[in-house]
């Protein structure tokens, strides 16, 4: 009985060895992923793409890995860092944003591509403090943003944003603080947020307009000088941020006439204000230092000159002084000068001769 016993024991003790070979056995077969055929030793999670597959059908754009946004904040919240889709365009930075010029219904922009390729399209949204619009493809606002409203970086009007070059955003009210935003685009689903918000306020129309003296008296005219006095005249004094600039007429309301009887009169100078001249013969008549007067030859007045001209009796008279847009700084103290000269005829009846000279100054808003 006793041998018996102990071979019994010799057999279960075999059969528990040969149990944990078994299970080791298991182990070292179930180290990768195979089948019949293969088997992968070694291997990892992660991820992987391609840049683009394409065929005549269809197009795959592929991306791997991702990027991290990183803390957003403010005095009222703090977000923690998440994750950016890959194949979204990236957010532009904040625009440039300047009243150059103290402009009452425009402001200069200046937006900027941040990291975005060169195809990439920009949208702009203009916040006036109470309502949300939109930079048209002509730079005015629209209550929509269209897609014809998406434009590259670089381009003209209705092109693009107009590059490093800046565009004016235009038909905004005065005195009125604009904050203005950016978002991109780079092909369909890859609209970013709005970037951050650049601020500027348009200013108050402004215009002054003055005359150095309310009267001048010409010389005793005799044989001694001639009958003629050229030393008198009139400075014109300009202030302005009119953006497309001012034009000053002039006209009077009668020729010189004599202050008794109103029968003798010295006739205007014959030349015209599109077509003056150095003046030759008698009469009463002006010439203007503006060498780029609108109306006529741009120089006709001081090319050659002084040129003269008669006033004319019709209002609001003729150009005498401008100063033509755009405005990108504003007009300050801005001064011409009209010079008159008188020549009378030795027969002419004794007196005083008197008219009034009106001076009108029109600034184009």
């Amino acid at each position: 009985m006793q041998h018996i016993t102990y071979n019994i024991i010799k057999i279960i003790f075999a059969w528990i060895l040969c149990v944990t070979c078994y299970m080791l056995h298991v182990t070292y077969v179930s180290a990768g992923p195979q089948s019949t055929t293969y088997e992968l030793k070694e291997y990892g999670f992660g991820s992987g793409g391609d840049s683009g597959i394409t065929s005549t059908t269809y197009s795959l754009f592929g991306t791997a890995g991702g990027q991290d946004q990183g803390k957003l904040d403010s005095t009222t919240y703090t977000a923690q860092a998440g994750l950016i889709l890959t194949i979204q365009a990236a957010v532009p930075p904040a625009p440039t944003v300047t009243n150059p010029g103290t402009n009452y219904d425009r402001l200069f922009v200046t937006i900027l591509p941040g990291s975005n390729p060169t195809d990439t399209k920009f949208a702009i949204s203009i916040f006036d403090g109470t309502t949300t619009r939109y930079i048209q493809s002509d730079r005015t606002m629209g209550a929509v943003l269209g897609t014809e409203d998406w434009l590259p970086y670089t381009g003209a009007i209705s092109v693009g944003w107009g590059g490093s070059g800046g565009f004016y955003v235009t038909n905004l009210k005065n005195s009125t603080t604009y904050t203005i935003k950016v978002k991109a685009s780079q092909g369909k689903f890859t609209e970013s947020a709005w970037g951050p918000g650049t601020s500027q306020t348009t200013s108050d129309p402004t215009f002054t307009f003055g005359v150095d003296a309310s009267a001048i008296t010409f010389s005793n005219l005799n044989s001694g000088n001639s009958y003629t006095d050229s030393a008198k005249t009139t400075i014109l004094t300009t202030s302005t941020n009119a953006y497309n600039g001012y034009l000053i007429y002039g006209y009077e309301t009668q020729p010189l006439t004599h202050s008794v009887n109103g029968t003798y009169t010295i006739a205007n100078y014959a030349g015209t204000n599109s077509a003056p001249t150095v003046w030759s013969g008698v009469g009463f008549g002006y010439t203007t230092n503006d060498s780029s007067l609108t109306g006529g030859t741009v120089d006709r007045f001081t090319n050659g000159g002084p040129k003269f001209a008669g006033f004319t009796t019709t209002s609001p008279g003729d150009p005498v002084a401008d100063h033509a847009g755009p405005i990108l700084s504003p007009i300050a103290s801005e001064q011409f000068t009209v010079s008159y000269r008188v020549t009378a005829q030795a027969s002419t009846v004794a007196g005083q001769y008197r008219t009034t000279v009106i001076y009108v100054a029109v600034p184009t808003y």
